[in-house]
């Protein structure tokens, strides 16, 4: 499920493909349900699911245990699978990572997605907790509020002068390239209710890259929605400038995560909460 192809499984595993088609096999024999779905890329069963997440629960317990039976000797590592949303990825959540692997001796799998749709991942099991805009409550899982990332849109001075020459309006940014993250992306639309009370269709590049989303606004190729922080320096030095002073959007922030997972989760909750408390508004 992880790797996606029975071929990738047998590599990560150091096997053949036919070994590994042999134990899920032997496996949905024992259960009694189908609990891979055969395709491009292979996909979790709901039965597949709810073994994939006991597998990462008794995996961190086995990781706690082993740090207890050591004396926190950091001999034995563990391993989170987890989804955080990319703006969070590029500003403040790499300190949550550096503390869980120095504190808590983790190594984080993070799966990027968009803030309003990492839900979804711990809904279906793919994960064990997850940065999300939603504060709806999942079953069976915790749900702490981290603060509020906040969002002005930005583009260099040069495309500025270039298509607004003399104001900025809702015709004019509608018509001017924007650079949206993805398909899914509606803080662009968010900030024009914000700016002008209004919304209009967008003329946009997609670029599902947080490196590449900022080079591209760099470039003068767009504007686009950016964290105040990822931007602040920027915008002092020239670099950038802000298309409508003041008009923000503040997307608050939630950390879900499963409550019958091992204390090792909680002080990684701990964690997140902390750095969350610090760096965001």
């Amino acid at each position: 499920v992880r790797t996606g192809s029975f071929e990738s499984a047998a590599k990560s595993l150091n096997v053949t493909q036919s070994a590994v088609s042999q134990r899920i096999k032997q496996l949905e024999d024992k259960v009694g349900s189908v609990l891979v779905i055969r395709g491009r890329p292979c996909l979790a069963t709901e039965d597949g699911l709810i073994l994939c997440q006991h597998i990462e629960q008794v995996t961190l317990l086995r990781h706690e245990v082993s740090e207890q039976l050591s004396g926190g000797s950091g001999k034995s590592t563990g391993n989170v699978r987890i989804a955080v949303n990319s703006d969070s990825l590029a500003t403040w959540f790499p300190e949550v990572i550096d503390r869980a692997a120095n504190e808590l001796n983790l190594r984080l799998d993070i799966v990027p997605d968009d803030q309003e749709f990492t839900e979804d991942r711990l809904r279906s099991g793919d994960a064990l907790a997850i940065v999300t805009s939603s504060n709806n409550p999942v079953p069976g899982c915790k749900i702490f509020p981290l603060g509020n990332m906040e969002y002005l849109a930005i583009a260099a001075p040069d495309f500025v002068a270039k298509h607004f020459p003399a104001d900025v309006t809702l015709a004019e940014v509608a018509a001017a390239p924007a650079i949206r993250f993805d398909r899914k992306d509606t803080l662009p639309l968010q900030w024009l209710e914000a700016a002008f009370g209004d919304v209009a269709r967008l003329s946009a590049h997609h670029v599902p890259s947080y490196e590449g989303h900022l080079i591209c606004r760099q470039r003068g190729i767009g504007w686009a929605m950016m964290p105040v922080e990822a931007v602040s320096d920027l915008m002092k030095s020239g670099e950038l400038v802000e298309l409508v002073p003041g008009a923000r959007v503040k997307t608050p922030l939630f950390w879900h995560s499963r409550s019958q997972s091992s204390g090792v989760l909680h002080l990684l909750s701990e964690i997140v909460l902390e750095v969350a408390n610090r760096r965001l508004r």
